[in-house]
């Protein structure tokens, strides 16, 4: 098998890092290119012992996969790179937030396959969750699933939900990275120095994430259990509540689904 990726940023490293660690395909399947990102790639290739190219026509011959992982204002550049060489078996997948099919389709100029994907940076540690989309012609769509499947857990949908698997996955990591952050700087502030603060909030994350992940219970449930009535627990949530902490989450998910929406709404990259 031989998957191309054009842009080898965060995401899509964590996507060929958890499908090489998890042995679905070889090093030797994966080819990397990257103008922005040259350093990065090659550090890839002497680490990892993927691929690097800069000549389209070698990378698109024989492809079984392209994968979009550039900016999406820089899509128009690329699809000017690969269109001359995209063989019409290869199938491209897009991981560029915002962009639709049809918009896809018009700057390649291709009736090739197209299927949209929305992982996150756990695919690192093969706990991405993965929205997917396809075009009607996109047959096979199984293989594609096993692939995704290395780094995570897949949820197909149709396009228009796109919008909030972004916000909720695809964003969600740096949302709760930011919480965990913040909790942080409160255990600073409470008198624990900053070594101290990291260490204890890095281990009640691991141990939470531990306890939802080996518990069928509800959040509502586990939290219930470690409350007592009057106790310091619900003193301090409590004071969460007060804080409008819901309200400010669904502010959260809304801007970036808005913003994801906002990306498609014209018929133009941006």
């Amino acid at each position: 098998m031989k998957i191309v990726f054009y842009g080898a940023g965060n995401m899509a490293s964590a996507i060929f890092i958890g499908m090489i660690e998890n042995k679905v395909v070889e090093p030797s399947d994966i080819y990397l290119t990257s103008k922005s990102n040259q350093d990065k790639i090659m550090f890839f290739k002497e680490n990892l012992g993927v691929n690097v190219s800069y000549d389209d026509a070698e990378l698109m011959k024989d492809t079984d996969y392209v994968i979009l992982a550039s900016k999406p204002q820089s899509f128009p550049e690329v699809a000017a790179r690969i269109r001359p060489y995209l063989e019409e078996n290869t199938k491209v997948v897009s991981v560029m937030a915002g962009t639709q099919i049809k918009t896809i389709r018009r700057e390649l100029k291709k009736d090739n396959p197209i299927a949209r994907i929305m992982p996150n940076t756990n695919a690192q540690v093969r706990h991405s969750v993965n929205g997917i989309t396809y075009s009607k012609n996109f047959d096979d769509r199984d293989e594609l699933v096993k692939l995704m499947e290395s780094f995570g857990e897949t949820v197909q949908i149709e396009e228009d939900e796109m919008h909030n698997i972004t916000a909720a996955t695809g964003s969600g990591s740096a949302f709760l990275y930011y919480i965990y952050e913040k909790y942080a700087e409160g255990l600073m502030e409470l008198g624990f120095n900053e070594e101290q603060a990291m260490f204890l909030t890095r281990n009640l994350v691991i141990g939470v994430g531990k306890m939802v992940e080996e518990s069928d219970l509800p959040f509502s449930e586990l939290r219930t259990n470690i409350t007592s009535k009057k106790g310091t627990t619900e003193a301090g949530l409590n004071a969460l509540d007060g804080e409008g902490v819901k309200q400010i989450l669904v502010a959260t998910l809304n801007a970036a689904a808005n913003r994801s929406e906002e990306l498609s709404q014209d018929d133009k990259v941006k």
